[in-house]
């Protein structure tokens, strides 16, 4: 099964854009005048040796290309689910803040994009001070944000074996442990990271006001011997 093609009606791009606007608009009135959100500060030592798991289909991981975006995203604008307008909505506006470091997996049966994932390093903490919610890195850490599968590739461990490989391509800039952070109610997020060499490191809790117009971020690290860092997800 492979992900929508591109769109060919000439209008489509602008009902597109109005339908992620509205998707926006409609998270930030989601989150009301007061809003709390804990997740996990997941690691990967990527010093200690680890199998990646394999997923149902073949992977390829490259570099993301602008040409991957229809093939990631241009099923969102027929999305009957608001939640999926959303999740679209939040990549682009990721990536129309200026995000670089984008890794794409190719299932290599039909090279349609079918998972993305940005990586990114120090020289990104201006970017990622922009962002919100996240540390700043220190050398040798690197950040994995954004991770997104189109709904025809889920359920095929996809996610798993394309996250471990993205993961390793931050040995390249000389990260030696890399970070992601997920909401501790999302399980199946959390069994994927975990599935992909990640465990619990940090507690990140985020205060939201006025519909998320005010953040209040803190980061705690687990002690030693927490069971926080070796539960199952």
């Amino acid at each position: 099964m492979t992900a929508h093609a591109v769109e060919l009606d000439p209008g489509a791009g602008s009902r597109s854009g109005l339908g992620e606007l509205g998707a926006r608009l409609a998270g930030r009135w989601k989150l009301g005048l007061y809003a709390e959100l804990t997740r996990y500060g997941l690691v990967r030592d990527l010093s200690h040796n680890f199998q990646a798991p394999g997923a149902k289909i073949p992977l390829a991981v490259r570099p993301l290309a602008d040409r991957d975006l229809a093939a990631l995203f241009g099923h969102a604008g027929a999305a009957t689910e608001l939640s999926e307008r959303m999740e679209v909505a939040w990549r682009r506006a990721f990536i129309e803040k200026g995000a670089r470091g984008g890794f794409v997996a190719i299932d290599e049966r039909s090279a349609t994009p079918c998972y993305v994932q940005w990586l990114l390093s120090p020289r990104d903490n201006a970017f990622i001070k922009k962002l919100g919610g996240f540390p700043p890195l220190a050398d040798g850490e690197a950040l994995l944000e954004n991770a997104y599968t189109p709904p025809a590739y889920r359920g095929l461990g996809v996610m798993a074996a394309a996250m471990a490989q993205i993961a390793e391509r931050a040995s390249d800039f000389s990260a030696r442990k890399v970070l992601t952070f997920v909401a501790t109610d999302n399980i199946a997020s959390l069994k994927g990271c975990q599935r992909a060499g990640f465990y619990p490191h940090l507690l990140h809790r985020r205060t939201r006001f006025g519909f998320g117009l005010i953040t209040r971020d803190r980061f705690e690290t687990l002690p030693e011997g927490d069971p926080r860092r070796s539960m199952k997800f």
